[in-house]
């Protein structure tokens, strides 16, 4: 009899193995949070009624909705009735009473902010974005050659700034791409800079289409 409640005791002094799971949430989390403070370089593709341009940028996230950016841009600048005809004699094209060749190069900081995070995927991605900065206009004398050393290329340096509206698509920290419209303002001021002779252009900004393309780090 004792040796049966020995035994009995014995038995229930032992104690059950239990295996305890944590959730890997956390972690994932903090992936994700990690991520989102990267920073990562882009490229785009801009149109507008000037024509084609480039640019690219550098952003670095402060937190999950906002960031900070560095952006600079390439554009042609004419005159919106400037068409290009064919030499029926020789054979080169040319554009009448051209008078210079005209390209812009923003340089602005700026910030963006991500819209509607809480209530959209990760992978769509809009935003609102401003920027400030400087811009070099770039002046060269249509036909310049090497033979016509009295003409020369002259650079305007000018304020620039730029408002944008856009998304992201695609995951954060990995390659995404953007789409997005940018409104640059980039005043010459007096009166001007003549792609076309007596047309001068005094607003060296538009609406810009861009299409980019980012990679994280």
């Amino acid at each position: 009899m004792m040796g049966q409640d020995k035994s009995k005791i014995d038995y229930v002094s032992v104690p059950d193995s239990m295996m305890v799971f944590k959730s890997p949430r956390p972690l994932i989390n903090q992936q994700v949070e990690s991520m989102q403070h990267a920073s990562f370089w882009s490229i785009e593709l801009l149109f507008s009624g000037n024509g084609f341009g480039a640019g690219c940028s550098y952003t670095k996230q402060l937190n999950p909705s906002l960031s900070m950016n560095a952006l600079l841009g390439m554009t042609g600048n004419r005159n919106s009735d400037e068409l290009e005809y064919i030499d029926p004699f020789t054979g080169s094209t040319f554009i009448p009473n051209k008078v210079n060749r005209l390209f812009s190069f923003p340089l602005s900081i700026g910030m963006q902010k991500r819209l509607f995070r809480e209530s959209l995927s990760d992978s769509f991605r809009p935003f609102i974005g401003c920027g400030l900065g400087y811009a070099m206009i770039l002046q060269i004398p249509y036909g310049q050659n090497l033979v016509q050393t009295e003409q020369r290329t002259l650079a305007h340096g000018r304020p620039t700034g730029y408002v944008s509206l856009g998304s992201a698509f695609g995951n954060e920290g990995r390659t995404s791409l953007s789409a997005l419209i940018r409104y640059y303002v980039i005043p010459y001021g007096g009166t001007g800079i003549e792609s076309i002779k007596d047309l001068p252009i005094t607003d060296f900004g538009g609406l810009f289409i861009a299409l980019g393309i980012a990679f994280g780090n």
